[in-house]
């Protein structure tokens, strides 16, 4: 009942772009009390950003579909993945992130033998569940349904005690001065966690990522140590301020992969 009214709600605020709770609770013959719940769960789901009586539709800070995602820019997620793909090796322990990057990474390692992979990334885990090669370790904790991923304290928990050789990192935008960039609060916590648990740093992000800031910082760029990325000079501004943090910036090319 509750995912169905919430349901109702968002197709509601998406087209209004706004909504007083008062409003909402007439219309869904529901309490303002549990239209005020839901409306504090989906702002803790990245669907809608909370105002005072109300909520609104904030394009900026709300994710598109990740199916939708997944097949866009196809052509550079899959050079990204065939570079971060260099960096693994039998016998490490490696985190995946959230985002469709990351999956593109994960679709290159069907075939891996003696690798453990850390995630909390549903389509992840479906990926690459049966694979004999790959011991699979899940955080777990609560599910964000329309990003099929886990988050939460039970999942951060268990992240206090995982430390890995390499962690591959999405995000919505990164920037000098906004750092790395993301939209779901309670996914950046876990993903802050594990970059400063991992041996090596690194974000995959194409062109669309560079010079914008999501809602919720997730690190520091210093915090990073590679970024793996198709955006060319053009696209990173002040590409002085990546390597005057020590960061390796590594652009990929349609027919090759090189470093920069």
């Amino acid at each position: 009942m509750s995912d169905k009214r919430k349901d109702k709600i968002l197709n509601i605020i998406r087209e209004k772009k706004s909504v007083r709770i008062l409003d909402l609770s007439k219309q869904l013959k529901v309490s303002r009390e549990t239209v005020r719940k839901d409306i504090n769960e989906m702002e803790q789901e990245g669907l809608l950003k909370k105002t005072y009586g109300g909520a609104v539709f904030d394009e900026a800070n709300v994710e598109t579909d990740y199916e939708r995602r997944k097949s866009e820019n196809q052509e550079e997620k899959r050079l990204i993945a065939e570079r971060a793909f260099q960096f693994i090796e039998p016998g490490d322990t490696i985190y995946l992130d959230y985002g469709t990057s990351t999956y593109a990474l994960a679709q290159k390692l069907v075939d891996f033998e003696d690798l453990t992979v850390v995630t909390n990334s549903i389509p992840i885990v479906n990926l690459l569940i049966r694979t004999p090669g790959i011991q699979l370790i899940i955080l777990g904790g609560n599910v964000r349904k329309n990003e099929d991923s886990l988050f939460g304290t039970f999942g951060l928990n268990n992240a206090k005690n995982i430390f890995i050789d390499i962690g591959f990192f999405g995000c919505a935008g990164v920037s000098p001065n906004s750092g790395l960039t993301n939209y779901h609060m309670g996914e950046i916590e876990i993903s802050k966690k594990m970059v400063h648990h991992s041996s090596t740093a690194i974000l995959l992000a194409d062109e669309t990522k560079f010079g914008k800031s999501a809602l919720y910082k997730t690190v520091e760029l210093e915090d990073l140590d590679i970024i793996i990325t198709t955006a060319d000079k053009g696209v990173v501004e002040e590409e002085y301020e990546f390597v005057d943090r020590n960061i390796e910036l590594i652009r990929v090319e349609e027919e090759s992969s090189q470093d920069d």
